[in-house]
């Protein structure tokens, strides 16, 4: 006979941490202080979810932070719990776990990889796949299914660079094709730089492709003086160095196209062109053309020059 999860106040001490279907592993469980503060405004609020296990023990399936404040900051020795019974079905089982991360938003792609695994050590994955995936936000397709639970695969520091955003999650994917001490070296890079999503693939696309051409490692490449130089300068901030990065890597991925920016500087510079002149070439260099643009204070004054040398 099915019985219904139920609430009920325990015993701390009856309640186990164990690993199983822990979807932070790559955390500890300490409280951040936004929510002892709410615990002590408003009280639990979003109760911790169990499961009774056949020695009259309870396994922790949710709400580890939540526990561990309640232990160590407020003294507790008890607290209210859903209890989930043991005959619950595996579907009804993880919507359990899905629903109460969920409160906190979106799952973030570290924790939707160690649910995906917790699931299909009990579903079978064409289920997983048409069941769970669309209720992450993603496509119901067995690759993506895969690609998501490889990110679990990653360094555990990476994983929680991840996690808290410092790597989207489409780097992140890419990360899983390079050897793991070129993720380590990137990964620190975008620690360190906190690079946007678009600065964050350009800098990976031209480390792995000059890499690549130089036949040695990103890692290797980025241990280069001309990189050590801008990441230890002193006087530079962070974007200064995400830039001044990105601009090296330009000029060792276009070397051609870098003598041919200093060449060109060097003629723009012999002009003498008026502070409000400005020249400048195609992307690259990939058109012989130039472009010469006037800036004006406003549009009258514009309009005066414009007369002016339509009446010479």
């Amino acid at each position: 006979m099915t019985t219904y999860p139920s609430f009920k106040d325990i015993s701390l001490n009856s309640i186990r941490f164990t690993p199983d279907y822990n979807i932070h592993p790559f955390l500890d469980n300490s409280a951040p202080p936004a929510l002892k503060q709410s615990f002590m405004e408003s009280g639990i609020l979003h109760p911790p979810i169990v499961q009774q296990d056949q020695n009259g023990f309870f396994e922790l399936l949710c709400g580890r932070k939540r526990l561990h404040a309640l232990k160590h900051h407020f003294k507790q020795t008890s607290v209210t719990c859903l209890i989930i019974p043991p005959d619950c079905d595996p579907y009804t089982f993880f919507l359990y776990i899905l629903t109460d991360q969920q409160l906190n938003g979106v799952l973030s792609p570290i924790e939707a990889a160690y649910f995906l695994k917790y699931c299909l050590e009990k579903i079978e994955e064409k289920e997983v796949i048409n069941f769970f995936l669309p209720r992450l936000k993603y496509k119901q397709q067995a690759t993506i299914l895969h690609q998501v639970l490889n990110l679990s695969t990653l360094d555990e520091n990476i994983q929680r660079h991840i996690h808290n955003g410092f790597i989207c999650d489409k780097i992140a994917f890419e990360l899983l094709e390079l050897p793991p001490e070129d993720r380590s070296s990137i990964s620190a890079l975008f620690e360190l730089l906190q690079p946007g999503t678009g600065k964050q693939k350009r800098i990976l696309l031209l480390s792995r492709d000059i890499a690549q051409r130089s036949q040695q490692s990103i890692t290797k490449l980025f241990e280069e003086q001309e990189f050590q130089h801008i990441l230890e300068h002193t006087e530079m901030n962070t974007p200064q160095k995400t830039h001044s990065i990105l601009e090296l890597l330009q000029k060792k991925f276009y070397p051609q196209s870098s003598d041919a920016e200093q060449t060109f500087r060097d003629r723009v510079r012999t002009l003498n062109l008026p502070d409000n002149y400005e020249i400048t070439h195609s992307l690259n260099f990939e058109k012989d053309e130039v472009y010469l643009t006037v800036t004006f204070p406003d549009l009258e004054s514009c309009e005066n020059s414009w007369q002016r040398k339509s009446s010479d």
